[in-house]
């Protein structure tokens, strides 16, 4: 055991490493079993801390510990951790990117030509260097939330108003009118304020000199809630509402 790490510490790597490598272990004698985890390294990237352990076990083997999120790398195959983190680093940036344009099917479809353009503002993401290259990004979440307002205008769910019918490109006031249209109360108030400060940060961003990848990732993620808050709005009003108990109101019911 490690002299610089809590009991707790230790515990909890050599478990996930113990766990890792014996899913398909039968025979008792070929169990692995931990005996050294020490920290070599903690790094900071992107105000995240990663720390990296160094693990032997009984099989003579060695091993990379590397978290958030926790991953194990054979030293064999990886002798350099540093080389190793560069390598760990690299798989969650791309798993991040696949989380951002990974969505189910239902609120795909009520997104509509919005997401093809939020794909390209997050793929754009992967090669903008310089100040214009993020205020890009600007650009194209905010022909995503047009593109967005576009979709469901000429929905039968839409609210008559006695206002004028708002211009096809104006997010803004789309945005208020799927609102009303959509929910009531505090989540009305939601869903119009998400889009409206969503909008502003796209405009902002655009016009940005100084812009930074901090300020890139901020209205990718807020356009994305857009789209999510709108689609799960547009999918509550399409579908009925569940079954309750008449005693005791609970939707575990039938």
């Amino acid at each position: 055991m490690s002299t610089d790490l809590a009991e707790h510490e230790w515990r909890s790597i050599a478990d996930y490493v113990e766990g890792q490598l014996n899913k398909a272990v039968a025979d008792a004698e070929e169990l692995t079993e931990v005996t050294i985890v020490q920290r070599v390294n903690t790094y900071r990237v992107m105000g995240s801390d990663y720390e990296v352990f160094d693990v032997h076990t009984n099989q003579d083997e060695r091993w990379w510990v590397i978290t958030n999120p926790t991953n194990l790398y054979m030293q064999g195959r990886f002798p350099s951790y540093d080389e190793t983190f560069s390598f760990h680093i690299g798989i969650m940036m791309r798993m991040m990117d696949r989380d951002r344009v990974e969505t189910d099917d239902d609120r795909r479809d009520r997104v509509g030509a919005a997401w093809r353009r939020y794909e390209d503002a997050v793929a754009a993401l992967n090669t903008a260097r310089e100040a214009e290259d993020f205020q890009s990004i600007g650009i194209k979440c905010r022909d995503a939330l047009i593109a967005f307002g576009r979709e469901h205008q000429d929905e039968t769910w839409i609210v008559e108003t006695n206002n004028e019918r708002p211009k096809a490109a104006d997010f803004r006031q789309w945005a208020d009118l799927y609102s009303k249209s959509l929910a009531t109360g505090r989540k009305r108030r939601y869903l119009r304020e998400v889009a409206y400060k969503t909008w502003d940060m796209a405009v902002e961003l655009q016009h940005d000199s100084s812009a930074t990848v901090w300020d890139a990732e901020i209205i990718l993620d807020a356009t994305s809630n857009v789209f999510d808050a709108f689609s799960m709005a547009m999918i509550k009003l399409s579908r009925r509402a569940p079954e309750r108990c008449p005693k005791c109101a609970s939707y575990r019911f039938g």
